[in-house]
């Protein structure tokens, strides 16, 4: 009998090798997959279902901290649908995911429709039963939590949570990765005034936007926007006040225009913006909004300013990327012959008029 008992000891020790061994696997895997993904938003989505089946479970979701509002804010989901209350979570000893995270420990629940420190009572919260909740951390550094949810009653062994641990240190280190990859990408295609994108990646984008036009059939707008007499400003109040304007000009523009649209700091005063799937009309109903709203504002020193707005569009005025750059530019030239202040198309049409600040 000790012999026979000998040898099942051993094949269930086989086994759990033969399992772990799987799972290590798995991991190596996952790191593979995740670090090439585009985006972090990509990156989150399939780590939170890596994470359900890697563990065998019907659900998870991820959340990161924003830890200057003391919160644990909800990233991603897979296998549930969490209530508008559950979005964010407070960074406190009040939930499970609090508790975890503040610990930097896994914490597990046998029954959550019992568990005190489950606070959401919701339709979703009832279609399961056991969850597991472990800390997003890589060394001392604690980026957020993961929870997977099971139907039926899950008693996680250690070994699982061992792996688990695993498998959150990997993911925390792919997200640190993308955020620093993301910043630097921004830092490349991105100029610091302005926080517009640079000139050299505006020419990329506007090859890619006149391609999707050609292929949908859609128009796209262009406007080119020069501030009138910013020489002045410089020469009478210094650069540094100059450029506190530019910047408060910056945020004019960009509250004129929507997240889907390409603003770039052409040079030194001059700004370019695609507009995708704008026509000229469109385009016209943008660029007076933000000429309006400049002509409005007050700046450093009490400092008031216009500016002189060229628009083409694709394809009615050009179909090429440096044609539509030089019939728009030529627009805002005739703007600026014109009287200044003033938004002017490349077909001669313009828009209204009220001259302020010449």
């Amino acid at each position: 009998m000790r012999w026979f008992f000998g040898v099942g000891k051993g094949r269930r020790k086989v086994r759990e090798i033969l399992r772990e061994t799987r799972q290590l696997h798995a991991i190596l895997e996952i790191n593979e997959e995740i670090l090439v993904e585009e985006s972090l938003s990509k990156l989150l989505n399939r780590l939170v279902q890596t994470a359900a089946k890697f563990l065998k479970a019907d659900a998870a979701t991820l959340r990161l901290a924003d830890e200057d509002r003391g919160f644990l804010v909800l990233k991603s989901t897979y296998g549930t649908k969490r209530i508008p209350q559950a979005i964010n979570l407070p960074i406190d000893k009040k939930s499970i995911a609090g508790l975890s995270f503040l610990k930097g420990k896994p914490i597990k629940s046998l029954n959550i429709s019992q568990e005190s420190l489950y606070p959401w009572d919701d339709k979703e919260a009832k279609r399961f039963t056991s969850l597991l909740t472990f800390p997003l951390k890589v060394g001392n550094k604690n980026l957020g939590v993961f929870s997977v949810y099971t139907k039926k009653e899950r008693r996680f062994s250690k070994s699982e949570i061992e792996m688990a641990k695993i498998f959150a240190s990997q993911a925390a280190l792919a997200i640190i990765n993308r955020i620093y990859l993301d910043r630097f990408h921004r830092a490349a295609i991105t100029e610091s005034l302005t926080g517009f994108y640079n000139a050299g990646y505006f020419h990329e984008r506007l090859k890619e936007e006149i391609n999707r036009a050609e292929r949908t059939g859609r128009p796209l707008s262009l406007l080119f926007l020069d501030l009138d007499h910013l020489k002045n400003v410089n020469d009478t109040y210094g650069h540094l006040v100059g450029d506190k304007v530019l910047r408060e000009v910056s945020q004019i523009i960009r509250g004129c225009i929507r997240k889907t649209d390409i603003p770039a700091r052409y040079g030194g005063d001059e700004v370019a913006i695609i507009l995708p799937e704008t026509n000229e009309n469109q385009a016209f109903q943008v660029g007076e909004r933000i000429r309006r709203k400049i002509a409005d504002s007050s700046f450093q020193e009490n400092i008031h300013l216009t500016v002189s707005i060229g628009i083409a569009t694709y394809p009615q005025d050009a179909s090429q990327p440096q044609e539509l750059l030089k019939v728009v530019d030529q627009a805002m030239y005739q703007a600026k012959q014109k009287g200044r202040n003033l938004v002017y198309s490349a077909r001669g049409h313009k828009g209204n008029c009220s001259k302020i600040g010449r």
